[in-house]
């Protein structure tokens, strides 16, 4: 192990971490080998605390990114980019789920019912114009593919459930690929996407002015009515009212 490597996990104080230190050997061979041709100017400078990240979050144990930038001599958001970079490069990208999505931002239940709508639409009907090996072959739980479709189902309920730029994180591609795997889904899952038009106007946008009122008109005709003599009498009905008052003739009014 590097000199420099076992400074960056004493420093951290994780040198009494078991496995530990192997394990961020490793990756820190990996990242050399693989990235060396990197035009992320910030790698040179964090790939040890890099490793030692991708070590602890093998053995599951917390790391402080905080002070690893502050090691690094680099800022929060460039640390994140070439830990980005790193997992990719080494195929440790976790795939995501709508069920991390929902209990992560908590959509109304609608989205996650015709995300997952979406995606079966896309396997679908996408799968049916490939061969079959070259279906089986797709990755279709790809996390590009979940989080472009909650993208798209948030879009059509416009709902802004969260900011695009932290799905495309999430991720963990770039902006135009993952635009490319929206352009897809929307290809290919038209018939969710048209039906969302017509659901998203009962489920989500019902005018809240209009449900007060309804409300209001409720609470009046069950409400009994107090009359000057202390009896109680029942409120009659605005309906019932106007079909007494249709049974007059006019010459009466």
């Amino acid at each position: 192990m590097s000199a420099i490597l076992a400074e960056c996990i004493s420093k951290l104080q994780l040198e009494n971490v078991p496995s530990l230190a192997p394990k961020a050997a490793q990756y820190f061979d990996q990242i050399g080998q693989r990235l060396s041709r990197s035009k992320t100017t910030a790698l040179a400078l964090c790939r040890q605390s890099i490793a030692v990240q991708l070590a602890c979050e093998s053995l599951s144990v917390p790391f402080n990114e905080a002070a690893a930038c502050s090691l690094s001599s680099v800022s929060l958001s460039d640390f994140r980019v070439c830990v980005k970079e790193a997992r990719t490069s080494l195929g440790l990208v976790k795939h995501i789920t709508l069920e991390e999505l929902d209990v992560q931002y908590g959509p109304p239940p609608e989205i996650i019912e015709y995300s997952r709508r979406l995606l079966d639409e896309f396997r679908h009907t996408l799968g049916a114009t490939m061969p079959a090996a070259v279906s089986r072959s797709m990755n279709w739980d790809d996390s590009v593919y979940i989080v472009g479709a909650f993208f798209l189902v948030c879009k059509h309920f416009k709902k802004r459930v969260v900011a695009k730029a932290a799905l495309i994180e999430a991720a963990s591609v770039k902006p135009a690929i993952f635009n490319s795997a929206v352009s897809k889904l929307e290809q290919f899952g038209g018939k969710t996407l048209k039906a969302i038009g017509t659901a998203g106007i009962g489920m989500l946008k019902t005018p809240r002015k209009r449900v007060r009122e309804q409300l209001a008109e409720e609470d009046a005709e069950n409400t009994p009515e107090v009359s000057t003599r202390g009896h109680t009498r029942s409120r009659t009905p605005a309906a019932s009212s106007h079909m007494i008052s249709s049974l007059i003739p006019d010459e009466a009014c």
